[in-house]
């Protein structure tokens, strides 16, 4: 009798580590799908389906504290890594000036920066935001001022609308 009692325990012991072993796997939760189309006839797809019939309406819910972060934003100067050519490099003040207005007066659409790091002035021009867009205004630029060449320089972010 304490024979059949020992296996009987084993056997229910078997059976349940069987079962836990089961539940485990099958309690799992499937992964979540990202792309799922909500048609009336819950196709399944990878990609999101676009509603073409009727316009779709965004509703944005910010706090006002954002809004004022962001006019704030579009207000201040950005600066990003670039490039301008160095047309002018003396200690002539003057002489960097005439450059600059000389400059300004072939090319109104392009900037001029004029700066002093001693003991020398410095003029600038252009931003431009490649290497390469550096190479074809040096390019252009080289005849007229032969000692130009590219410096890579903080440059102002372009103005949209402008």
């Amino acid at each position: 009798m304490l024979f059949a009692l020992r296996r009987t325990v084993r056997t229910i012991t078997l059976l349940l580590f069987l079962a836990a072993i089961g539940s485990r796997s099958w309690g799992q939760q499937t992964p979540p799908r990202y792309f799922e189309s909500y048609s009336a006839s819950r196709q399944e797809t990878d990609t999101p389906s676009v509603n073409v019939k009727g316009q779709g309406r965004v509703v944005v819910h910010a706090d006002p504290k954002v809004e004022r972060l962001m006019e704030q934003y579009g207000t201040t100067k950005h600066a990003q890594h670039g490039f301008r050519v160095q047309i002018y490099l003396g200690s002539e003040r003057k002489a960097a000036e005439d450059m600059k207005r000389m400059y300004l007066q072939k090319n109104p659409e392009s900037a001029a920066y004029q700066s002093w790091l001693a003991p020398n002035w410095r003029l600038r021009v252009g931003d431009l935001r490649t290497r390469l867009e550096a190479e074809r205004l040096l390019r252009d630029l080289k005849p007229i001022y032969p000692g130009c060449y590219i410096v890579p320089d903080e440059i102002e972010m372009p103005r949209v609308g402008n």
